[in-house]
């Protein structure tokens, strides 16, 4: 379904300041795996999630989604087919429009149905209220509601929903709970599981929580210093424990997780 071919980028290169971000690094992800990627700062998550959105452009190599090259595709075209979730709720929705005028210009630009100037139909208005209906947050009955006005979590399960209204072919999470406080993470996830559950949704999740990263999805993608260092699935990811994995970690990268993520 995606995959990612001797992928390489260098940020600042020929400068005092080059960074190699991602180093001939090659990936293949079935049709509905859910990935979990963890690792150190600076190990090369973000931008290796950037790059297969279209954000940044890489200096080698190619991206193939569903055996389509989209390696030079823009990343407002790749957004037909990628949902892309960031960490900062803030981002990914318009907060002085209503939570109804978000979700019809998600759907919109999605679906590729007319603009939305056109207005929001009645049709259109009875599914997004069963969509919002399904969170279970109460957010169907404020429809008219300035988003701005919304919590993080409300923000953020909105901004989830808005980009999946359309089943994406591939569901890119950077972080998007570690702004939240504990009770609304763990709320997020489980919606974000269902959704992903329910769609069969193709899904790279960039995460802190390292239970987290065992807990959902079916594989874990560790990264250290812009390369996969190994994955873990099947009957040793099903076995894995947080201890074992920072040592398994530490032995094979020389590197150690960062005490947020221990904590976490």
């Amino acid at each position: 379904m995606l995959d990612l071919k001797d992928i390489s980028i260098t940020f600042n290169a020929h400068t005092v300041n080059e960074r190699k971000a991602l180093s001939h690094l090659n990936l293949h992800l079935d049709d509905g795996d859910f990935v979990t990627v963890i690792g150190s700062n600076g190990a090369g998550k973000s931008t290796l999630l950037n790059v297969i959105a279209g954000t940044y452009e890489p200096d080698e190599g190619s991206i193939f989604i569903d055996g389509q090259d989209m390696t030079f595709t823009k990343e407002h075209k790749r957004a037909n087919v990628i949902g892309h979730l960031f960490q900062d709720p803030m981002k990914g929705t318009a907060p002085n429009m209503t939570i109804e005028e978000n979700l019809g210009l998600a759907y919109c630009r999605a679906s590729g149905h007319g603009p939305l100037s056109l207005g929001i139909r009645k049709k259109e208005r009875e599914f997004f209220y069963e969509t919002l209906k399904a969170l279970n947050l109460g957010l169907e009955d404020r429809m008219k509601t300035e988003v701005g006005l919304l919590s993080g979590g409300q923000r953020q399960a909105l901004t989830l929903l808005m980009a999946t209204i359309v089943t994406p072919k591939l569901l890119l999470l950077d972080e998007h709970t570690a702004a939240l406080d504990p009770k609304t993470s763990e709320k997020v996830m489980t919606i974000t599981n269902d959704i992903i559950a329910e769609h069969h949704i193709t899904t790279l999740m960039i995460t802190h929580n390292i239970s987290n990263a065992l807990e959902y999805g079916n594989k874990t993608l560790v990264m250290n210093d812009g390369q996969i260092a190994f994955i873990l699935e099947g009957e040793e990811r099903k076995n894995m424990t947080v201890e074992k994995l920072i040592s398994l970690y530490s032995s094979k990268t020389e590197n150690e997780f960062s005490d947020r993520m221990i904590l976490e």
